[in-house]
């Protein structure tokens, strides 16, 4: 009997080898989180990736049903005026001075984001009669599953994608009420040289509250929850204007995203392609211009 106690105590662990263990367990758990984060991440950057790719076909279908690029919506006093709107625009009411300025007046009026559902397998809602309905659905392929997944702030869905409008009104993307754009005609830099889709920048400690992710994705107006510009190379979200507290909600016009060091874009001819933050200023905005003839090494990019 002493002998089969003194075997069971020999087999049990003391305190000072359950800490090795315990030690050796918090190790290799620490080796494998950081493994398991980038696997993580490579795995949501391709599917942002394939988003984009989603939403470049998209406009291209579109193209095909319209014989033009969709384009990104109006605010309700943007020319031309809708003629029931007219007599507003002319005289805002004095309680709303700024009335008309910051939304559309009808589905007519509303964003590429709208324009292009019966193209990205959204048929269903874009015939939806209902605009609540419209403006509180997630559409998945518009979330990066690095920023945040399908879902929407006080009942509205959202966008973290944007069509690229040059330096103003000089990209693939135009205001609703300018000439439409037309491919290849109108792009004669070259689509393949031509950025049409990317990633936006947001601040994603304030998502749904700054000024470029506040409004529904389908119908903000001619705004930069649609649009962003190439007048700045991309940045990360980090980096939002929002984040230097000047004004909490201060929106972007710049691409960027959560990616730890570039953005996904989508070209005027469906390609898709990584953008590094610290691409060139002037290439990067040569790519968002379709018609100034300048010339940049796609290598750069």
């Amino acid at each position: 009997m002493a002998c089969q106690l003194a075997l069971e105590r020999r087999r049990a662990f003391t305190l000072i080898e359950l800490l090795v263990v315990l030690a050796l367990i918090a190790v290799v758990v620490g080796l494998l989180l950081p493994a398991i984060q980038k696997v993580r991440e490579a795995a949501a950057r391709m599917q942002c990736a394939n988003n984009v790719k989603q939403l470049g076909l998209g406009f291209h279908h579109y193209h095909e049903a319209h014989g033009c690029l969709p384009q990104g919506g109006k605010n309700i006093c943007d020319a031309p005026v809708a003629p029931g709107a007219l007599s507003r625009c002319q005289n805002p009411p004095p309680r709303d001075p700024t009335w008309g300025c910051c939304s559309p007046w009808d589905r007519t009026e509303w964003s590429w984001t709208y324009q292009i559902l019966p193209y990205i397998d959204q048929g269903p809602l874009y015939r939806s009669s209902s605009d609540a309905e419209v403006y509180s659905t997630p559409v998945k392929v518009y979330y990066c599953p690095s920023r945040r997944s399908p879902q929407t702030y006080n009942n509205e869905a959202k966008v973290d994608y944007a069509g690229c409008a040059g330096t103003g009104y000089n990209g693939l993307l135009v205001r609703t009420g300018l000439p439409k754009v037309r491919v290849p005609q109108d792009v004669p830099d070259g689509l393949s040289n031509t950025i049409m889709i990317g990633e936006k920048q947001l601040n994603t400690s304030r998502l749904g509250l700054t000024n470029d992710d506040n409004e529904p994705a389908v119908a903000p107006g001619w705004d930069s929850e649609i649009y962003r510009l190439g007048s700045s190379p991309p940045a990360h979200d980090r980096e939002h204007n929002s984040c230097f507290g000047i004004d909490a909600n201060l929106g972007s016009e710049s691409f960027g995203s959560s990616h730890s060091s570039a953005i996904t874009v989508c070209l005027g001819d469906g390609s898709v392609r990584a953008v590094r933050y610290n691409v060139k200023p002037d290439v990067f905005r040569r790519a968002c211009i379709r018609n100034d003839g300048l010339v940049y090494n796609p290598q750069e990019l």
